[in-house]
């Protein structure tokens, strides 16, 4: 009796510890490296990396979160470093899925290092285009940023019928330089003569943008975050005294220097990316889910800069739009 209680006390020990162990192994967490272009701070980088996170629960995935910092330190000494520096560690991670964001990573991580790599891969962020990359032995999907430029114009072009001359006022980086051909081309597809000044320096950006006031119907005001020195209340007194025209984005956290915005939505990118995440570690394979591109927009007036240069929009705009003063 007592040797049948035993054997039924182990074989009963026996199932238990196979269950926890089959049910461990089924709640096993997924591994996801996940590396951003750029610097926490930078309000896209900060959204991207939002609309990523909230989406991969921490119940499911663990997420290793790097930074290549590559807007702040644009040389090419260092992004080739900080590569080769990311991709032993996520060598040493060894992830069962790898998400990047913007195009450094995909151009200085991703091509040139996961050719023929099964590891699946994830970006977001990518502008425009990804064809200048060769991903073509990369177990890779994604999603592209596209601004809205040319909706962005020809709403204004509504307002100022002879709207002819633009300037691109934005920073010099890798993805600036990739973009301007394009810009170029969308602007010109609309009717607009378009000249880009990419530049360095704060001091530079103030001068530009002084002249470009008087010699520009419009000017496109892209993004700041790799211009060396940035003084936003400078920049700002400085637009207060020479604004003669109208100043747009397509970037919300550039709305403080704009009279009107069509912005793209940047958590958007990094949502995406974690939806597609969770279907390939569920066994999707990153070939059957197409690359996609941002589909969400926002609207914005300025309208203290917007009474500066007596722009009126009317109600059916100002229903659509998010009213700021700055």
């Amino acid at each position: 009796m007592r040797n049948r209680l035993f054997f039924a006390g182990l074989v009963l020990l026996l199932l238990c510890g196979r269950t926890a162990a089959q049910s461990m192994q089924a709640t096993e967490k997924k591994k996801i490296v996940y590396v951003n272009s750029y610097h926490q701070g930078h309000p896209p980088t900060d959204e991207v990396t939002a609309g990523l996170l909230e989406n991969l629960p921490s119940d499911s995935f663990e997420i290793i979160t790097y930074f290549m910092d590559t807007k702040r330190n644009p040389s090419q000494e260092f992004i080739e470093n900080r590569a080769a520096e990311l991709l032993d560690s996520i060598q040493q991670s060894k992830p069962d899925l790898l998400v990047v964001s913007d195009d450094n990573a995909v151009k200085y991580l991703v091509e040139p290092n996961f050719q023929g790599n099964p590891l699946p891969i994830v970006f977001c962020g990518v502008n425009w285009t990804a064809e200048q990359y060769d991903l073509t032995n990369c177990n890779v999907t994604g999603i592209l940023e596209l601004l809205p430029v040319a909706e962005l114009v020809l709403t204004m072009k509504s307002y100022y019928p002879d709207l002819q001359k633009l300037l691109v006022l934005n920073e010099n980086t890798t993805t600036s330089r990739k973009t301007k051909p394009l810009l170029d081309t969308l602007f010109n597809r609309v009717g607009i003569s378009v000249t880009q000044e990419l530049v360095d320096e704060f001091e530079s950006w103030k001068s530009v943008f002084i002249d470009a006031n008087r010699t520009y119907d419009i000017i496109y005001l892209q993004t700041y975050g790799a211009i060396k020195n940035w003084e936003h209340e400078e920049a700002l007194r400085i637009i207060d005294q020479h604004i003669k025209i109208p100043l747009v984005t397509c970037e919300d956290f550039m709305m403080p220097y704009s009279v009107f915005g069509l912005t793209q939505v940047s958590k958007e990118q990094g949502m995406w990316a974690a939806e597609a995440a969770k279907k390939i570690v569920q066994g999707t394979s990153p070939a059957d889910i197409p690359v996609s591109k941002n589909k969400l927009s926002t609207i914005w007036i300025n309208a203290g800069l917007a009474e500066k240069i007596q722009f009126q929009p009317d109600s059916v705009l100002i229903s659509k739009a998010n009213i700021v003063r700055y």
